[in-house]
């Protein structure tokens, strides 16, 4: 891939993130989440860097949506990995939390790791099993870093440091990003039209999608209609929940309904409720931060 060598974690993975259970809320309508877009010359690997302060006195249950992406975090426990998800995600949150990230740009991580995506998907792993010494010395950092702003620079430079040996993904995933991203019907076959598109077989779509999405065209699409539900609820957050399908490509509110029960644990009708009273508090100051 590229001239890439993947190198495979020498362990297991500390923990599985957890199954998703009844009475959970959406990750981003608890406590305080805040993005930064990344600016050059990470914005073309980085979709943005992040916080998300949890409150004090509760350890809170939530659903990671799955979005297509992998992040680097870094908590209380250090720095790891979080792999893409094919469904929500459910980690354990101590109260008081405060989590750092960089969220890669879809089909992005793969050169940063060196490892193939579908190896570490639903998987939370330390840093060091992929970039060894040099993530506990970041980390060593992070932790004597003072504050939001000073952590984000510690982050963003240890990024811009590794910049120089990640090679960029192949024109065809780049191809494949872009169709996937386009509004269109339902019941059309993402990876025929891709590989019709690209001239390459279906084969080695479907490989190549494994190593740099975590898995196939056909379930990245169903997460991206999924998110593509999620913004049109942000904009209309009272809309009639058969449009709001149909602007987000599904065939109709039933499919809306399956989908999101699958990817999430959650009705429509329950994400339209907890996005339209998304905590807009900005209890963390993040600061002007060129990142």
């Amino acid at each position: 891939m590229n001239g890439i060598t993947f190198r495979r974690p020498q362990q297991e993975p500390t923990a599985r993130r957890s199954r998703c259970a009844p009475g959970l809320r959406l990750a981003q309508s608890s406590g305080v989440y805040l993005e930064r877009p990344a600016t050059a010359p990470l914005a073309s690997h980085l979709k943005c860097l992040w916080i998300h302060q949890f409150a004090e006195g509760e350890s809170p249950r939530i659903a990671v949506v799955p979005d297509g992406c992998a992040d680097i975090i870094w908590t209380s426990r250090g720095l790891a990995v979080v792999g893409p998800d094919r469904v929500a995600a459910c980690p354990k949150i101590t109260a008081g939390e405060i989590i750092f990230g960089a969220r890669f740009r879809i089909g992005a991580a793969a050169p940063w790791l060196r490892v193939p995506l579908h190896e570490i998907t639903g998987q939370t792993l330390p840093l060091d099993f992929f970039w060894g010494r040099e993530a506990r010395e970041i980390d060593a950092r992070m932790r004597e870093a003072r504050g939001a702003s000073e952590r984000f620079v510690v982050l963003a430079a240890a990024l811009r440091c590794r910049l120089s040996a990640v090679q960029p993904p192949p024109p065809d995933i780049a191809a494949c990003i872009e169709h996937l991203n386009e509004v269109r019907g339902a019941a059309a076959d993402p990876v025929r039209a891709i590989a019709w598109k690209t001239g390459i077989s279906e084969r080695t779509l479907r490989r190549r999608c494994h190593e740099y999405f975590g898995y196939g065209a056909k379930t990245l699409d169903r997460i991206l209609r999924l998110q593509r539900f999620f913004t049109v609820c942000r904009h209309r957050s009272q809309g009639e929940l058969a449009l709001l399908a149909m602007d987000a490509g599904y065939a109709d509110q039933a499919h809306l309904t399956r989908e999101t029960r699958q990817l999430t644990s959650l009705t429509p009708r329950e994400i339209q409720r907890q996005l339209s009273q998304r905590n807009s508090r900005k209890e963390v100051e993040i600061g002007a931060v060129n990142v």
